[in-house]
């Protein structure tokens, strides 16, 4: 429904509300047309996790061996700068493919691309390799600040549970 407003007039559906884009979808374009691009957001969410957790942990041992860091609220909050930047790049060309995917157009009843990787090889074929990191910036300035909130918390978390459930005074966190 969000997409709608940005097409043409032309092209546009113009649904009332949810339910009837539901009714529509279903009508119009079948039940599968419900779940398109479900595949590439579930592999795109695959390499977000992963992605995330392990340059965290990574990050925040380079940081801590380097000796200019104590394990504290600084060393999260870098570690988790540096976990968003490596996040975003390695999201980012699985985000083009789903964000293609769902906005796909029907060409002669057929789908506009056959998979993700279709996407991805005609945009690095007809935009260039560096089309596939577009809109980084904000990418970044979104998941960023995300990523410091959920390892800083998390943080937060193992140290109290730490010391509250298991006595453990030593301050050390969890990760």
């Amino acid at each position: 429904m969000t997409a709608d407003g940005r097409l043409p007039p032309a092209e546009r559906r113009n649904y009332a509300n949810v339910f009837n884009a539901l009714g529509r979808i279903v009508k119009e374009e079948g039940v599968l047309a419900l779940w398109r691009g479900a595949i590439p957001t579930m592999a795109r969410a695959m390499v977000v996790n992963a992605s995330q957790l392990a340059s965290y942990s990574q990050a925040k041992q380079l940081l801590l061996s380097s000796g200019y860091f104590n394990d504290n609220i600084f060393l999260h909050f870098c570690s988790s700068m540096i976990s968003g930047f490596i996040t975003t790049a390695t999201s980012m060309p699985l985000d083009i493919a789903k964000t293609r995917i769902q906005n796909m157009k029907m060409i002669d009843g057929k789908p506009e691309y056959k998979s993700a990787a279709d996407v991805i090889i005609r945009v690095v074929k007809n935009e260039g390799v560096f089309s596939l990191w577009k809109g980084f910036s904000p990418t970044y300035l979104r998941i960023g600040p995300h990523t410091v909130l959920t390892f800083i918390i998390l943080e937060q978390m193992n140290t109290s549970y730490k010391k509250y459930v298991l006595g453990d005074t030593s301050g050390r966190g969890g990760l």
